[in-house]
Protein backbone atom coordinates (compact mmCIF):
# COMPACT_ATOMS: atom_id res chain seq x y z
CA UNK A 1 0.00 0.00 0.00
CA UNK A 2 2.95 2.30 0.65
CA UNK A 3 3.87 2.15 -3.05
CA UNK A 4 0.40 3.43 -4.07
CA UNK A 5 0.88 6.46 -1.85
CA UNK A 6 4.40 6.95 -3.23
CA UNK A 7 3.02 6.84 -6.78
CA UNK A 8 0.42 9.51 -6.02
CA UNK A 9 3.06 11.58 -4.21
CA UNK A 10 5.53 11.17 -7.09
CA UNK A 11 3.12 12.60 -9.65
CA UNK A 12 1.67 15.36 -7.44
CA UNK A 13 4.88 16.58 -5.76
CA UNK A 14 5.16 20.32 -6.41
CA UNK A 15 8.95 20.13 -6.15
CA UNK A 16 8.95 17.75 -9.11
CA UNK A 17 6.40 19.68 -11.11
CA UNK A 18 7.73 18.40 -14.43
CA UNK A 19 5.14 15.58 -14.48
CA UNK A 20 2.29 18.01 -13.89
CA UNK A 21 3.69 20.32 -16.55
CA UNK A 22 3.81 17.39 -18.97
CA UNK A 23 0.20 16.46 -18.24
CA UNK A 24 -0.91 20.05 -18.75
CA UNK A 25 0.91 20.25 -22.11
CA UNK A 26 -0.57 16.89 -23.08
CA UNK A 27 -4.18 17.99 -22.57
CA UNK A 28 -3.88 21.66 -23.56
CA UNK A 29 -6.77 21.20 -26.01
CA UNK A 30 -9.14 19.35 -23.66
CA UNK A 31 -12.08 20.01 -21.36
CA UNK A 32 -14.48 17.70 -19.49
CA UNK A 33 -16.11 16.62 -22.75
CA UNK A 34 -12.77 15.03 -23.72
CA UNK A 35 -12.37 13.05 -20.49
CA UNK A 36 -12.27 9.61 -22.12
CA UNK A 37 -9.45 10.53 -24.53
CA UNK A 38 -7.57 12.17 -21.66
CA UNK A 39 -7.82 8.99 -19.55
CA UNK A 40 -6.45 6.95 -22.48
CA UNK A 41 -3.56 9.42 -22.91
CA UNK A 42 -2.76 9.31 -19.19
CA UNK A 43 -2.78 5.51 -19.31
CA UNK A 44 -0.46 5.53 -22.35
CA UNK A 45 1.95 7.72 -20.38
CA UNK A 46 1.75 5.40 -17.36
CA UNK A 47 2.40 2.40 -19.63
CA UNK A 48 5.63 3.95 -20.91
CA UNK A 49 6.60 5.02 -17.39
CA UNK A 50 5.95 1.44 -16.15
CA UNK A 51 8.04 -0.22 -18.85
CA UNK A 52 11.20 1.72 -18.06
CA UNK A 53 10.66 1.44 -14.31
CA UNK A 54 10.41 -2.34 -14.71
CA UNK A 55 13.42 -2.63 -17.03
CA UNK A 56 15.57 -0.31 -14.91
CA UNK A 57 14.35 -1.87 -11.68
CA UNK A 58 15.50 -5.27 -12.93
CA UNK A 59 18.86 -3.77 -13.89
CA UNK A 60 18.33 -4.28 -17.63
CA UNK A 61 18.39 -0.58 -18.55
CA UNK A 62 20.74 2.09 -17.27
CA UNK A 63 20.68 5.73 -18.27
CA UNK A 64 22.76 8.77 -17.46
CA UNK A 65 20.72 10.80 -14.97
CA UNK A 66 21.93 14.14 -16.37
CA UNK A 67 20.66 13.24 -19.83
CA UNK A 68 17.32 12.02 -18.50
CA UNK A 69 16.86 15.20 -16.45
CA UNK A 70 17.50 17.14 -19.65
CA UNK A 71 15.25 14.98 -21.83
CA UNK A 72 12.24 15.24 -19.49
CA UNK A 73 11.65 18.95 -20.20
CA UNK A 74 12.47 18.32 -23.86
CA UNK A 75 9.52 15.88 -23.97
CA UNK A 76 7.31 18.55 -22.39
CA UNK A 77 8.38 21.15 -24.96
CA UNK A 78 7.87 18.65 -27.79
CA UNK A 79 4.39 17.80 -26.49
CA UNK A 80 3.44 21.48 -26.29
CA UNK A 81 4.70 22.04 -29.85
CA UNK A 82 2.89 18.92 -31.09
CA UNK A 83 -0.40 20.07 -29.60
CA UNK A 84 0.12 23.61 -30.84
CA UNK A 85 0.81 22.44 -34.38
CA UNK A 86 -2.03 19.96 -34.41
CA UNK A 87 -4.64 22.55 -33.51
CA UNK A 88 -7.94 22.10 -31.71
CA UNK A 89 -10.44 20.03 -33.63
CA UNK A 90 -7.88 18.31 -35.87
CA UNK A 91 -8.25 14.95 -34.22
CA UNK A 92 -8.15 12.43 -37.05
CA UNK A 93 -7.59 8.75 -36.27
CA UNK A 94 -4.00 8.77 -37.58
CA UNK A 95 -3.20 11.83 -35.46
CA UNK A 96 -4.55 10.17 -32.34
CA UNK A 97 -2.54 6.99 -32.90
CA UNK A 98 0.62 9.05 -33.26
CA UNK A 99 -0.28 11.07 -30.16
CA UNK A 100 -0.75 7.85 -28.15
CA UNK A 101 2.58 6.48 -29.44
CA UNK A 102 4.43 9.71 -28.60
CA UNK A 103 2.82 9.81 -25.16
CA UNK A 104 3.92 6.23 -24.45
CA UNK A 105 7.42 7.00 -25.73
CA UNK A 106 7.70 10.11 -23.59
CA UNK A 107 6.49 8.04 -20.64
CA UNK A 108 9.55 5.83 -21.20
CA UNK A 109 11.81 8.86 -20.66
CA UNK A 110 9.92 10.06 -17.57
CA UNK A 111 10.06 6.55 -16.07
CA UNK A 112 13.84 6.56 -16.32
CA UNK A 113 13.86 9.75 -14.26
CA UNK A 114 12.48 7.89 -11.25
CA UNK A 115 13.96 4.43 -11.81
CA UNK A 116 17.08 4.78 -9.65
CA UNK A 117 15.03 5.89 -6.65
CA UNK A 118 12.54 3.07 -7.20
CA UNK A 119 15.37 0.53 -7.44
CA UNK A 120 16.89 1.73 -4.13
CA UNK A 121 13.48 1.76 -2.43
CA UNK A 122 12.80 -1.94 -2.68
CA UNK A 123 14.43 -4.46 -0.40
CA UNK A 124 17.16 -6.80 -1.58
CA UNK A 125 15.73 -9.96 -3.13
CA UNK A 126 12.18 -8.58 -3.18
CA UNK A 127 10.24 -9.08 -6.41
CA UNK A 128 9.78 -5.85 -8.30
CA UNK A 129 6.45 -6.78 -9.92
CA UNK A 130 3.93 -6.13 -7.13
CA UNK A 131 5.60 -2.98 -5.75
CA UNK A 132 5.82 -1.65 -9.32
CA UNK A 133 2.15 -2.40 -10.00
CA UNK A 134 1.12 -0.64 -6.80
CA UNK A 135 3.38 2.33 -7.52
CA UNK A 136 2.02 2.72 -11.05
CA UNK A 137 -1.54 2.44 -9.76
CA UNK A 138 -0.69 5.39 -7.52
CA UNK A 139 0.81 7.29 -10.47
CA UNK A 140 -2.37 6.69 -12.47
CA UNK A 141 -4.62 7.79 -9.59
CA UNK A 142 -2.51 10.93 -9.08
CA UNK A 143 -2.57 11.73 -12.80
CA UNK A 144 -6.33 11.31 -12.98
CA UNK A 145 -6.79 13.64 -10.01
CA UNK A 146 -4.59 16.29 -11.61
CA UNK A 147 -6.31 15.88 -14.96
CA UNK A 148 -9.79 16.08 -13.40
CA UNK A 149 -8.86 19.47 -11.93
CA UNK A 150 -7.33 20.63 -15.25
CA UNK A 151 -10.39 19.56 -17.26
CA UNK A 152 -12.80 21.16 -14.80
CA UNK A 153 -10.84 24.44 -14.97
CA UNK A 154 -10.72 24.23 -18.78
CA UNK A 155 -14.48 23.74 -18.88
CA UNK A 156 -14.97 26.83 -16.71
CA UNK A 157 -12.63 28.84 -18.95
CA UNK A 158 -14.55 27.68 -22.03
CA UNK A 159 -17.85 28.60 -20.36
CA UNK A 160 -16.42 32.08 -19.83
CA UNK A 161 -16.00 32.44 -23.59
CA UNK A 162 -12.42 31.34 -24.26
CA UNK A 163 -12.25 29.24 -27.42
CA UNK A 164 -10.63 25.81 -27.52
CA UNK A 165 -7.86 27.16 -29.74
CA UNK A 166 -7.17 30.15 -27.46
CA UNK A 167 -6.93 27.78 -24.49
CA UNK A 168 -4.64 25.49 -26.42
CA UNK A 169 -2.31 28.25 -27.59
CA UNK A 170 -2.06 29.76 -24.10
CA UNK A 171 -1.43 26.46 -22.30
CA UNK A 172 1.07 25.26 -24.92
CA UNK A 173 2.92 28.59 -24.87
CA UNK A 174 3.23 28.56 -21.08
CA UNK A 175 4.15 24.87 -20.68
CA UNK A 176 6.47 24.89 -23.68
CA UNK A 177 8.31 28.01 -22.52
CA UNK A 178 8.71 26.81 -18.92
CA UNK A 179 9.92 23.40 -20.12
CA UNK A 180 12.32 24.94 -22.64
CA UNK A 181 13.88 27.04 -19.87
CA UNK A 182 14.13 23.92 -17.68
CA UNK A 183 15.91 22.08 -20.51
CA UNK A 184 18.40 24.93 -20.96
CA UNK A 185 19.14 24.87 -17.21
CA UNK A 186 19.70 21.11 -17.35
CA UNK A 187 21.96 20.91 -20.40
CA UNK A 188 24.14 17.84 -19.75
CA UNK A 189 27.17 19.19 -21.61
Amino acid sequence: MNEIYMGVEHITDLNGYDHMLYLLALVAWANLADAWRVVILATAFTLGHSITLLLAGMGWVHADGAWIEFLIPVTITATALWNLRRGAGQKGQRGWRLTYALTTGFGLVHGLGFSSFFRMMREEGESIVMPLLRFNLGVEVGQLLILAVCLALASLVRAAGVTAREQQVFVCAVTGTVAFLMAVERLPF
